[in-house]
């Protein structure tokens, strides 16, 4: 099964994405989330426009609302977390359910795990062939929801842990921050050749300025008005705990773009920057708003 979503009898491609983040543990702060930020960046880099990003806790009613609705509205989209061997760990059935799709043991994801497996140091030896708690609790990792548009995209042979494609257009990813940028890492040879090459003609334009967003709002109100007809988003992005804040300009229109560099940087006291911190000195901490 090639996995693309068809529509009629043509190919559908993908143009926006979202990213629906499971787990408790980042709802009650135990832990920060590095997933969603490290998303928006590579959907920008992919060429794709980020609609919506969710957290929501691991409670069956929420995932299968927050998948079914996501999968209706984005062409792209992206879970992380609650694949794990626990009773907490339910996306794999919570999205099968959402989908009136059986959930079965993947053999492949079977045999690569077992191949791969790396063992623990409380763990040095273990029976894959006898039942036991232990071994249902491993097999709970390699159940995944089938039937049609499901599949597994496995982005690499170091790795058993597979992309699990449900509807055609939910990714089920690992929680983890390196499995999770490793595995979307992974899958852009299958997801570049089904991108609108007109989304890939974004440009962005980053302006570090010393103005607090209070004293560059009405001339920001102002330039967004300016640029709108040429579909142009200005986005503004205050740094905690930095001297400097980030203007962006967002749009298709690059060469548009260029020509407001000289008014936009004169106008906010700024420079144009490659990355956030660039123009930061090492000393560039501010304690205003402490």
């Amino acid at each position: 099964m090639s996995g693309l979503a068809r529509t009629g009898s043509s190919l559908r491609m993908i143009q926006t994405a979202a990213c629906l983040i499971i787990g408790d543990e980042v709802l009650n702060g135990k832990i920060v989330d590095t997933n969603s930020p490290w998303f928006a960046k590579y959907c920008f880099s992919m060429g794709l426009e980020l609609k919506r990003v969710e957290v929501i806790p691991d409670e069956e009613a929420d995932i299968i609302e927050g998948v079914r609705r996501m999968s209706r509205n984005y062409d792209f989209v992206v879970t992380s977390g609650g694949i794990g061997p626990t009773h907490d760990d339910i996306t794999y059935p919570s999205i099968a359910k959402a989908f009136d799709l059986p959930l079965e043991l993947h053999e492949e994801t079977h045999q690569r795990m077992r191949k791969l497996w790396k063992s623990k140091r409380n763990e040095p030896f273990f029976d894959w062939d006898t039942p036991s708690a232990r071994l249902s609790a491993k097999l709970r990792m390699a159940t995944l929801p089938t039937g049609p548009g499901c599949r597994a995209f496995f982005p690499s042979e170091e790795l058993w842990v597979p992309i699990a494609i449900v509807n055609e257009n939910i990714h089920i990813l690992p929680g983890i921050p390196l499995l999770f940028q490793q595995m979307l890492t992974g899958l852009e040879r299958e997801l570049i050749p089904r991108i609108e090459a007109s989304n890939r003609n974004i440009f962005r334009l980053m302006i570090s300025t010393p103005q607090p967003e209070s004293q560059m709002a009405d001339y920001l109100t102002g330039l967004q008005e300016k640029v709108k007809g040429h579909g142009v988003k200005v986005g503004s992005y205050p740094r905690w705990g930095k001297t400097r804040n980030t203007v962006t300009l967002v749009g298709r229109d690059q060469d548009y773009i260029e020509s407001l560099v000289g008014e936009v940087t004169t106008q906010l006291e700024g420079v144009r920057v490659a990355f956030e911190a660039e123009a930061d000195s090492e000393t560039d901490e501010s304690t205003e708003g402490v």
